[in-house]
């Protein structure tokens, strides 16, 4: 069963009047339990504009989003219940902390969905110490931590709410590669923890490669690629001529492939590209022997 179905989803803004566009048009996918699906286009290709659709944020002009399911949009009166499903991690996160200690953030959605007392206690708990924040840090204020801090505490908010299906926007801009590697090692323990749904919407292929099961391509609103990471990652030509690209590592070694036979281009991360490279380099020095 999908937990995370959308079909034929549109969405036209200025419906009626001369100016209406079409920011989504026509997408269908679905996801099943702990898939984690990256989502790539260019500024205006309608990533923000699908993935606020999930919670219902924004109703769709026609189609259907299906958790579990259920049509969000069924019972209008209970769309507030099917968003405590669904945590949206916007960019710069950190930018909406606003309580006076690192504790009161992070239990303000779960206290707001009726936790309390030692089970919302274990709530923030958990959830900081899955984004790494120090228990010593949980009585200072937010406004007196690092960038990363401030960023870890405000993911920790989002997923002390427990959501089936959570919706990264950007989450590692700006951060440093420990950092990166925090938040997305958070992550994947998040999908293994709770068997749970995530969407991580990057420009960063390197980022996309490191983390997703699956990729979803959009282009003027349209959904152009959607599959395994790898198997998407080998349309380069495809991705390119949407003015989009494949990670560093694999542009090095398509252009490797070119020079030498034997060489595999599907590599997507440091690690596979070390282990591509072992034997071709045994091997010809064995040759050269």
């Amino acid at each position: 069963m999908a937990l995370l179905e959308v079909k034929n989803l549109t969405h036209i803004f200025g419906d009626g009047t001369s100016d209406k566009r079409a920011a989504v048009r026509d997408i269908s996918f679905s996801l099943d339990e702990g898939e984690i699906l990256g989502i790539i286009g260019h500024t205006g290709s309608g990533k923000s504009t699908l993935v606020t659709h999930l919670n219902g944020l924004i109703k769709p002009t026609d189609g259907s989003v299906f958790i579990e399911e259920k049509d969000i949009w069924e019972n209008p009166k209970e769309i507030r219940k099917i968003r405590s499903k669904i945590g949206l991690v916007f960019q710069y996160p950190e930018y909406q902390l606003f309580e006076d200690t690192v504790y009161k953030d992070i239990s303000f959605g779960p206290s707001n969905m009726g936790l309390s007392g030692d089970e919302l206690d274990k709530a923030v708990r958990s959830a900081a110490a899955l984004m790494q924040v120090d228990d010593k840090l949980l009585d200072k204020s937010p406004f007196d931590l690092s960038g990363g801090q401030k960023r870890r505490v405000a993911i920790a908010g989002v997923l002390a709410m427990k959501p089936k299906i959570i919706v990264f926007d950007e989450p590692t801009a700006g951060l440093d590669p420990i950092g990166k590697a925090t938040i997305f090692k958070a992550i994947s323990e998040y999908r293994d923890k709770y068997n749970a749904v995530v969407i991580v919407v990057s420009h960063s292929m390197e980022d996309i490669a490191a983390v997703c099961d699956k990729v979803l391509v959009l282009n003027d609103g349209k959904l152009v690629l959607f599959g395994k990471t790898r198997d998407v990652f080998s349309e380069s030509e495809k991705l390119k001529a949407l003015g989009l690209n494949v990670p560093m590592i694999t542009n090095i070694f398509l252009e490797l492939q070119r020079r030498y036979k034997g060489i595999d281009s599907n590599v997507l991360t440091v690690d596979e590209a070390i282990k591509a490279l072992t034997p071709f380099i045994e091997k010809r020095r064995n040759k050269n022997a």
